[in-house]
């Protein structure tokens, strides 16, 4: 008897449906980016979940994700859809791969975000009576990440997508330019900080793909024989995003391309084999 063929699974991030700096406008230009995988990943921040205008882009996710003409798809929460499901993270191929969004990095989710202040507030507040050694562990604090990014509220103008709204929340997001700064920070230290935590507390994982950051890229912090770790970057400008194809012990990593028809998978960006 032929063996059972591995299942094709591929995983994607930070699709940030109804955003107007997203650049999914119809979730149906997806669909080609699904291909003939067996399940689908969206790893967190598939939309905004916290704010009121948001109400119509979750139902149409949620009968996006409903239908039987796709692969099963399985939702992961992210600090801007902390509700849309208690999964927020997963682990693959006998834990070997690990999948979180990446919020779970930053001792405050989102250090360069305009909330982080608050953020830091709450997340304070509900950690104040936990133990430390519960405070140390990843569900502990994915849970507490999910109920402080609750009921963030944004600027009247953040849904709109007149171009003077645009450079209105182009300034936001430079100004002041300690956003920046962290910004920048977080990207040159997420990759490390996904290593070391699945070092830690994920110690079969021989990759960790992520998303939150926007900054896509594949990277080895401790070396060639290190964790691997995968940030799919975003649906948004200016860096675009990538998925990762999981099939047995075969990854890919591949660029997502962006035409007038929707998208399709570009060039291969890695090729890795969890064997070796």
């Amino acid at each position: 008897m032929e063996p059972m063929p591995e299942p094709r699974i591929r995983i994607f991030s930070d699709i940030h449906f109804g955003d107007p700096s997203s650049a999914v406008r119809d979730l149906d230009a997806l669909r080609p980016l699904f291909g003939d995988a067996d399940r689908i990943i969206l790893n967190g921040d598939t939309l905004d979940t916290v704010t009121p205008q948001t109400g119509g882009h979750l139902v149409a996710v949620r009968a996006f994700v409903a239908r039987n003409d796709l692969p099963p798809i399985t939702l992961l929460t992210g600090n801007h859809d902390p509700d849309i499901t208690d999964q927020a993270e997963l682990s693959l191929r006998d834990g070997r791969v690990w999948v979180t969004h990446g919020d779970v990095l930053f001792n405050h989710i989102a250090p360069w975000s305009r909330h982080a202040e608050e953020l830091k507030r709450r997340l304070d507040a509900l950690a104040r009576d936990i133990p430390a050694e519960e405070l140390d562990r990843i569900e502990t604090r994915l849970r507490l990440n999910r109920r402080a990014s609750h009921d963030l509220p944004e600027p009247p103008d953040f849904f709109n997508t007149h171009p003077l709204a645009g450079l209105s929340r182009l300034v936001r997001t430079l100004f002041p330019p300690r956003r920046l700064v962290a910004m920048l920070r977080a990207w040159r230290e997420a990759p490390r900080r996904a290593a070391d935590l699945a070092r830690a507390h994920r110690p079969d994982a021989r990759l960790v793909v992520m998303g939150h950051t926007h900054h896509p890229g594949v990277w080895r912090p401790h070396g060639p024989d290190g964790v691997v770790v995968v940030n799919t970057g975003s649906f948004s400008r200016p860096f675009g995003g990538a998925f990762v194809e999981l099939c047995g012990d075969d990854v890919r990593v591949t660029r997502i391309r962006r035409g007038r028809d929707g998208f399709s998978a570009g060039r291969v960006l890695a090729h890795l084999d969890l064997a070796n």
